[in-house]
């Protein structure tokens, strides 16, 4: 199979349905994907009078919907490359308006496909045509199919920006030979074949690769019914998540760590548990941030009350450089931890198997991507257990951003993490390299920290952002932490004993913010070089040094 189009029209848009749900996981909207293929040839032939055809580069703005969907299969039928941007009005709409003029002139978007926000989108993006998908589906309605346009798998798919955690986005060019190959590994890494045409669920954002690739475009090729929910939806009622696994009996769903940390949360509390199976889920997965394994052993141990068998959790590490995914933990193994020796991980990078400190295991790579660790100093591939730089290589694996140049084949890519592969060639992702506090000749990952402060009474689940402030004697400890609780110094003195408990360092300072205060990428990553700046330009109302 050459490209995801091809799927797609080898089976007529298979045979599943395509059901977009509320907050309460009741259904709103609903199309057969044949449905959806057929109004999205005839939407490709409406394009063309617009003067999208191939080549073009397409960006697709609106909250999720059928029409979104079609939309998309739409620019692809035509011949067109797609970016999916954040809704305009999400967030800081400033900013979001600035990102989208930013990234509509860095792709050279020849139109915008929008479902609401025209307004705001013209006013951002000036000399770029913005089309409203309800006129374009109301003519499509009334046109007849187009003939499908074929890519090679050298064109353009997707131009899928980064999520800008410390910079302005940039685009990786993900070609139709990229995506086929990152799909079909990620469908081998599931077993896909032995539980298809199975239920997904999710409600990721489409502006980000986990939420497109492996939660819209892999169930759409190959035709598997598909309940999906806006992101706000989530943040209005997490449990509506789970009611939505229970009542369409769903395979498969994922959300990044953050997400289990909350569900565990009001899990515990036990009022929201009545009517909810989770018996038939098969994969939950963990992606797109740090996996704490305590917080997904807290989640797995009130789930299974639900109905959920631990080996339904499965983690996985993978960026948009490089498809999307570049390691799995293989399909019904659950949760797996590797316990290592904290002062030898911290003080000389080797993770010598012993106790005290608990890293959960991304698996192994999926086919057709390659991974190796080099050591820091020397560039040289390391052995088992070592930690260094993961770098990887394989046929969905970019390893550039728009307007660089292409690298020549077989070329490795530096990731900007840290982790070690085991003996048996599991991954173990430590965290980002340049996040990293060296503290007291020890190399202090921030998520441990975060973790740990996480704990605390009060402390929002993924509400914790950890940074070094250098100076002669090196790195000083600084945790921001969002609360809702009225004693920010009792806060402030939870976070610092458990810090001190778990990782053995007194952060110099403990900042308490309001929910929603600390800088996160449109994925919900945190911006630790964001909130580093903020910090120190005094932008944390309140901020009390210790």
């Amino acid at each position: 199979m050459q490209t995801v189009v091809d799927a797609i029209t080898g089976g007529g848009g298979g045979p599943g349905t395509l059901t977009l749900l509320d907050e309460k996981a009741n259904a709103t909207e609903a199309l057969a994907w044949h449905e959806v293929h057929d109004l999205a040839r005839r939407m490709s032939g409406v394009l063309g009078r617009y003067d999208v055809g191939p080549g073009s580069h397409v960006g697709l703005a609106g909250r999720t919907s059928t029409t979104i969907a079609l939309a998309l299969q739409s620019i692809w039928l035509s011949g067109g490359c797609l970016t999916v941007l954040p809704p305009a009005e999400d967030g800081s709409s400033r900013t979001r308006k600035e990102n989208a003029r930013r990234i509509a002139a860095d792709a050279g978007l020849t139109a915008v496909l929008t479902t609401d926000g025209a307004d705001d989108l013209e006013s951002a993006m000036p000399g770029t045509r913005v089309l409203r998908l309800e006129k374009l589906l109301a003519e499509a309605k009334a046109s007849p199919a187009a003939p499908v346009y074929r890519p090679a798998s050298s064109d353009l798919a997707v131009l899928q920006y980064t999520s800008g955690s410390t910079r302005t986005p940039q685009g990786v060019p993900v070609t139709h030979g990229h995506l086929i190959s990152n799909v079909e590994g990620i469908r081998a890494s599931l077993k896909h074949d032995e539980w298809h045409p199975g239920q997904w669920l999710s409600w990721l954002p489409l502006y980000h690769d986990l939420g497109l690739i492996a939660f819209f475009i892999l169930p759409m090729s190959c035709g598997c019914p598909l309940a999906i929910s806006p992101p706000e939806a989530f943040v209005r009622n997490p449990i509506g998540w789970l009611t939505g696994m229970s009542k369409y009996r769903a395979i498969i769903s994922g959300a990044p760590n953050f997400a289990y940390g909350l569900l565990s949360r009001l899990l515990a509390t036990g009022r929201f548990s009545e009517g909810i199976d989770l018996s038939g889920m098969r994969f939950l997965v963990s992606g797109g941030e740090p996996i704490d394994a305590e917080m997904m052993a807290k989640f797995a141990c009130a789930a299974t009350s639900l109905g959920l068998d631990e080996r339904a959790l499965l983690p996985a590490y993978g960026l948009a450089e490089a498809t999307l995914a570049a390691s799995m933990t293989p399909a019904d193994a659950g949760l797996r931890t590797d316990l290592v020796d904290p002062v030898l991980l911290e003080s000389a990078g080797i993770a010598q198997p012993g106790t005290g400190r608990k890293l959960v295991s991304a698996g192994f790579a999926v086919p057709g991507v390659d991974i190796r660790i080099t050591d820091r100093a020397t560039g040289l591939e390391t052995g088992p257990r070592r930690v260094g730089h993961i770098e990887l290589r394989g046929s969905s694996v970019i390893g550039r951003y728009w307007g660089e140049p292409e690298l020549p084949q077989g070329t490795w890519m530096r990731t900007g993490d840290l982790g070690y592969l085991t003996a048996e060639g599991e991954l173990i992702v430590c965290g980002r390299h340049k996040d990293v506090v060296f503290a007291a000749g020890r190399n202090i990952f921030p998520q441990d920290v975060e973790a740990a402060a996480q704990e605390a009474p009060g402390v929002r689940p993924g509400g914790a952002a950890a940074f070094g402030l250098t100076d002669d004697s090196g790195d000083r400890l600084v945790v921001a932490v969002e609360s809702r609780n009225s004693d920010p110094a009792e806060v402030k003195r939870q976070v610092s004993e458990r810090i001190r408990a778990e990782v053995g360092l007194t952060p110099k300072d403990v900042v308490v913010v309001s929910y929603g205060q600390l800088p996160k990428t449109t994925s919900g990553k945190l911006r630790r070089a964001e909130t580093r700046r903020k910090y120190l330009a005094g932008e944390f109302a309140g901020r009390q040094t210790r």
